[in-house]
């Protein structure tokens, strides 16, 4: 049985269960309430047939008129002593009918009372064959509830289901749409997590391996071919030597690229902490030489001039791991220094949701066919240039971990880097003011 029928079950049970439950007590009171109107008349017409008897010579008779006149109530009576009647009127019991008796004591009598109670039972009839007959309707409404609340809660299941049967097979399923039930929600929510952390590591298998054999083909072929002409003599040592020591030392570069896209996949995983970015650019940039910091406009777009230095504004706080940041950064002044020229500037500002962090220099820049393949790993727009073009996907990387992006233009002169961080709001940001 599948988990929608057996919810759809269990809730048709539970409705039942309640609607039989509710239909005992309803008809447990009820009947208690028919009970004491049947005590309660059977009383007054026992009181009503005491207050018209009377003892005469002649011996007893009731004193009054016709005690049955005025009355709704079908009654008789009968006085007897010594189990011989003696006075009788009204209705007697009939077989098949529903009567209630009353005896008591009347001197040296015993006056029995009987009430008719059939309009009593019909109506406790009524009551239970109307309760039933809404009791069906009801059990079917909830079958019918039951089924679509079953389907409601085992949709999400069912999909994530399917999404992880997809995911065992290698096929990415499409994020989950969230749901509003708290448990389910993580769980979707930690699946989606988990679907784009396994697309993310083999994706990263798949970059890493087809930048290793794209990058490591070219000194192989010439380490092959080097030791193929030292085998057949046609190159002496010494000639051979020098391209031998180049293809390994490029083949040594590549290798260490490769490990430092690892290594920064590793350092992703380091914990956030709020960070006030301004001080911590200043104390950063102690340590530079030929770096100068400024402050960006406040509009949260548009890249500016700025002016240099002009004084402290407010505090830029963000979320992020100082050692994650200065990698970041170290690998953006690198690439100004080595592929621009001077002077080499760090701007900060930002507006209300977000906060900038620009780097620029004042070099050639590149050209406008280069700059969407300047994060791909081992990009280099001149092969003859040093690096291995790890620098802008090593940042990249670090930037998406910090839920921001990354934007790359030609300032003219220079290449402009711009980093765009959510600003955090927090208890720090806050008493900063």
């Amino acid at each position: 049985m599948s988990l929608r029928a057996r919810l759809a079950y269990a809730f048709f049970l539970l409705a039942a269960a309640i609607g039989l439950l509710s239909l005992l007590l309803g008809y447990v009171v009820f009947r208690n309430l028919v009970e004491r109107d049947i005590a309660l008349d059977l009383a007054e017409v026992t009181g009503r047939v005491l207050k018209a008897l009377e003892i005469t010579d002649a011996g007893p008779r009731l004193s009054q008129g016709d005690v049955f006149l005025g009355t709704h109530y079908v009654f008789g009576f009968r006085l007897s002593r010594d189990g011989v009647p003696i006075l009788e009127g009204g209705f007697a019991p009939k077989e098949g009918d529903a009567w209630r008796t009353a005896k008591v004591p009347w001197k040296e009598y015993v006056l029995e009372v009987h009430l008719r109670v059939e309009e009593y039972r019909r109506a406790l009839g009524t009551y239970l064959r109307a309760s039933l007959s809404l009791l069906l309707p009801l059990l079917l409404l909830a079958a019918f509830l039951g089924s679509y609340f079953a389907g409601v809660l085992s949709r999400p299941l069912q999909e994530l289901a399917q999404a992880v049967e997809s995911l065992s097979s290698l096929r990415f399923p499409k994020p989950l749409a969230p749901v509003r039930e708290r448990e389910l929600a993580r769980v979707i929510h930690s699946f989606n997590r988990l679907v784009e952390a396994v697309r993310g590591a083999l994706e990263r298998e798949r970059l890493l391996t087809r930048y290793a054999s794209h990058e490591l083909r070219s000194p192989l072929a010439v380490l092959r071919s080097q030791v193929e002409a030292l085998k057949g003599g046609l190159l002496p040592l010494e000639r051979v030597l020098p391209h031998l020591e180049g293809a390994l030392a490029r083949m040594e570069r590549t290798l260490e690229g490769l490990l430092a896209l690892s290594r920064a996949e590793g350092d992703l995983e380091v914990d956030l902490l709020p960070l006030e970015l301004t001080g911590f650019l200043r104390d950063y940039l102690k340590g530079q030489e030929g770096v100068r910091f400024r402050y960006l406009p406040a509009a949260e777009s548009g890249p500016g001039l700025g002016q240099l230095d002009p004084g402290p504004t407010e505090p830029a706080w963000i979320l992020a791991h100082p050692l994650l940041l200065e990698r970041m950064l170290d690998n953006l002044l690198e690439n100004a220094q080595r592929h621009g020229a001077p002077p080499v500037e760090i701007g900060v500002g930002g507006g209300k949701e977000e906060v900038v962090i620009e780097v620029r220099d004042h070099g050639p820049g590149v050209t406008e066919e280069a700059l969407p393949h300047l994060t791909q790993p081992f990009f280099r727009e001149r092969k003859e240039r040093e690096g291995l073009g790890l620098g802008l996907a090593l940042v990249e990387q670090g930037v998406k971990r910090l839920g921001g992006t990354l934007e790359l233009e030609n300032a003219r002169p220079g290449l402009r880097v711009r980093l765009r961080l959510p600003r955090w709001r927090g208890e720090a940001a806050d008493l900063s003011r």
